[in-house]
């Protein structure tokens, strides 16, 4: 039972490490998908927690049917003869968004320490992801188990402190625009580019769970969405003006105490890392079909990933993303259709 529990947590702490990245953690994201479209926001988180859940299940069910243990074969099962173009897209839109990950860790120490050594912080970043993935697949899951709790905790104490504040909460139910057909197309967007470069993470936790354990960590990971959605769209909104920083949640900590706000700074450090090293490991995993050293594979990744990095988070965050959405509508897809023939296949026999 303790086993079940233990792996129930897993799962949910994994869902949501995976997807927490940079722009997530530091607000940049929530406010770009959910926080500017206003009030009809809080409709759209639910449903985006909805979407995620189901989409979670259709690549747990996915990787165990189809027993996915590396992108190759979850490639070839979805696009067949297409499947080495789609693995080649599917490598480039990771790099991309660890380099976002990366661009993610300088701005964030930028914020707050201006005379900050430059690119210190994506190197750094980079050897600590490059030792996570040398530890493989439990060491991926494992530093989610810590990192997601100190995340949530940060935006909890941050949550409750602005609640207190009558003023602004007042202030957001007489002050705030609604725009529902572009925040619900954003909503959907904001899964599936999740989804397109956590699928292989989600599919690889298939194959190692029941699929009781699998359902409940979908709950558990989806209600962890929800609450973090909620909690920090509604903050962006009680304080519009911190969504002119590249990492509003730093400010909004800032707000509460100085050291309180050096504390946030390092805990959304780590939930950028959560990220960085689900899209690494997943690079390593395709690289290892050429080149067998996992410790070379993810040098070559992250120095790749620190190269292109100079572009900028504030860019990754508003062209980057959506780019992803769309990609991962077709994955998403791609993914229904296969499980739908394959349980097809199986009623016939």
């Amino acid at each position: 039972m303790k086993t079940k529990i233990r792996n129930i947590i897993s799962i949910g702490f994994c869902m949501f490490g995976t997807l927490v990245g940079a722009g997530f953690a530091s607000g940049k994201e929530i406010w770009a998908y959910f926080a500017q479209w206003g009030n009809i926001s809080f409709l759209n988180i639910f449903l985006t927690a909805v979407l995620f859940f189901f989409c979670s299940l259709l690549f747990f069910s996915f990787g165990k049917r189809f027993q996915i243990t590396t992108v190759q074969k979850s490639n070839l099962v979805l696009y067949k003869k297409f499947s080495f173009l789609s693995e080649i897209v599917l490598v480039i839109a990771n790099v991309l968004v660890l380099s976002s990950m990366f661009a993610g860790a300088d701005s964030l120490f930028f914020s707050v320490f201006p005379n900050f050594p430059y690119r210190i912080a994506s190197v750094f970043s980079a050897i600590i992801s490059i030792l996570v993935v040398c530890f493989g697949f439990a060491g991926v899951t494992k530093t989610n188990g810590v990192i997601v709790p100190l995340l949530l905790t940060c935006i909890g104490v941050i949550f409750v402190y602005k609640m207190c504040d009558e003023t602004l909460v007042f202030h957001i139910i007489k002050s705030t625009k609604t725009q529902a057909g572009f925040g619900l197309l954003y909503a959907v967007l904001f899964v599936c580019s999740n989804m397109f470069f956590s699928g292989f993470i989600f599919s690889k936790m298939g194959t190692n769970h029941t699929k009781k354990e699998l359902i409940l960590g979908g709950i558990l990971g989806s209600s962890l969405l929800l609450l973090s959605l909620v909690s920090i769209t509604y903050l962006l909104l009680l304080c519009p003006e911190s969504a002119s920083y590249d990492m509003p949640i730093v400010f909004l900590g800032a707000s509460l105490s100085k050291p309180f706000g050096f504390f946030v700074l390092f805990v959304v450090w780590l939930g950028l890392l959560s990220t960085a090293f689900a899209l690494l490991f997943t690079i390593t995993n395709w690289l290892k079909e050429y080149v067998k050293s996992t410790f070379v594979c993810s040098l070559i990744s992250s120095l790749l990933a620190l190269l292109l990095s100079g572009i900028g988070f504030s860019s990754f965050v508003t062209i980057v993303y959506p780019m992803m959405g769309v990609l991962g509508l077709f994955c998403v897809i791609a993914t229904i259709v296969a499980c739908f023939k394959n349980h097809k296949k199986l009623k016939q026999k």
